[in-house]
């Protein structure tokens, strides 16, 4: 055998014997990592029960470790956005709306394995998410909504005036209670304006049933729908009673007392429904819902920390060579990178 023959045979049998193996990642920019990226927060956003779906914003960081013959481990540090998608929609994050300032926008950065051989298959995910602190949105947005306290009086009733409202005025059959309030917002509109989003869940009680206290109904057991809610209510306090008497008489023609007027003229709700089931329910295996199943994970958590300090502390340098990538969103914020 020639020399030129052995170098082309040689060379042959190097390109095959790396095309039967994963390419080392260029970085952050390289397009297997972002695909990578992309589908693992995809499975950890369908595995997760609580909270909103997170958008990718960029790749940070990227190892990769060899393991058995034709897979290999990825590691990921990708940072996220909460979009205004709640995670029971089973929605995927690409057709989700990111949180912007006047949402009060939630930001954060996943430590993230998956495995890469024929699919890419998600191993486990640490994620760490804070809201942006409220002097970054003010000195872009004065006027912007602020945050509340989930636990402040005026937000629990603000969800039950907007819950109330949906139960009389939806066509679903039965009534629905509260789950969970999951975000609370106030701005000055002609009042103060609250803004809130919540969960319900379908309860057993029927609507054609009289005298019926919808709070104290049960959840309905198997198949049931649940919802992610928003729901605002102004209130009029500063108002003269007689400017609100008169908009309750344009609103219904009728006589209307105050209090009625009030909950009508400043209340507001919106609630989008999905229907599911329970995992142990008979022929489960079978059905077609709204809701695809959720990914098996081996571990996964989501820490929720307090607001950072600005300026915001320096994070660990990424290692990988091209890192970390470009960001999709930065909201704009001028004392804060995202």
């Amino acid at each position: 055998m020639g020399k030129v023959q052995f170098i082309c045979l040689s060379l042959i049998s190097l390109y095959f014997h790396s095309a039967t193996t994963s390419l080392v990642p260029t970085g952050c920019l390289d397009p297997s990592v972002v695909n990578a990226a992309e589908v693992a927060l995809d499975q950890i956003n369908a595995a997760r029960k609580e909270g909103y779906i997170f958008s990718l914003n960029r790749v940070y960081d990227v190892l990769q470790e060899a393991k058995e013959e034709s897979e290999n481990l990825l590691r990921l540090t990708i940072d996220v956005l909460e979009t205004k998608c709640h995670v029971i929609s089973k929605r995927k994050w690409k057709s989700c709306e990111i949180k912007d300032i006047a949402d009060v926008p939630v930001f954060g950065k996943c430590d993230v394995s998956v495995f890469i051989q024929t699919n890419i298959t998600l191993h486990n995910f640490s994620c760490t998410i804070q809201q942006v602190p409220a002097a970054a949105i003010v000195d872009v947005c004065p006027d912007c909504p602020t945050t509340e306290s989930l636990n402040d009086p005026i937000v629990a009733e603000t969800a039950n005036l907007s819950l109330e409202k949906f139960n009389k005025e939806t066509t679903m059959s039965n009534y629905f209670i509260l789950l969970n309030i999951t975000g609370a917002r106030m701005q000055w509109v002609v009042g103060p304006s609250y803004f809130v989003e919540f969960t319900i869940q379908e309860t057993d009680c029927a609507k054609t049933l009289t005298d019926v206290d919808w709070t104290q109904c049960q959840p309905k057991n198997g198949t049931h729908m649940k919802g992610f809610c928003t729901g605002s209510h102004i209130t009029f306090d500063d108002d003269p009673e007689v400017k609100i008497s008169k908009e309750a008489s344009w609103i219904s023609g009728t006589h209307t007392t105050i209090e009625e007027a009030k909950k009508k003229l400043s209340t507001e709700v919106s609630c989008s429904l999905y229907q599911e089931m329970l995992d142990n329910e008979p022929g489960n295996s079978h059905r077609t819902t709204k809701n695809p199943p959720t990914i098996q994970t081996l571990s996964g958590s989501v820490l929720v920390l307090p607001p950072p300090p600005i300026p915001v502390p320096p994070r660990i340098p990424a290692a990988a060579p091209n890192c970390p990538g470009k960001r999709s969103h930065n909201l704009g914020l001028q004392s804060l990178k995202l």
